[in-house]
């Protein structure tokens, strides 16, 4: 994943108006939803795997 110039001014400016801990928590947020929904792919193929045996 590439990040622009401008996303990285952005992410300076948020820390610097709301803080580093709600920025922190914002980014975690982000990649954990991103796995959960990888996670919720592969259950759906396991169930159509168990279903088609």
């Amino acid at each position: 994943m590439e990040y622009s110039p401008q996303f990285f001014s952005m992410i300076v400016e948020l820390i610097g108006n709301v803080g580093f801990p709600i920025i922190v928590s914002f980014f975690l947020l982000h990649r954990m939803e991103a796995k959960l929904d990888d996670m919720v792919k592969v259950l759906q193929q396991l169930a159509q795997a168990i279903q088609s045996h």
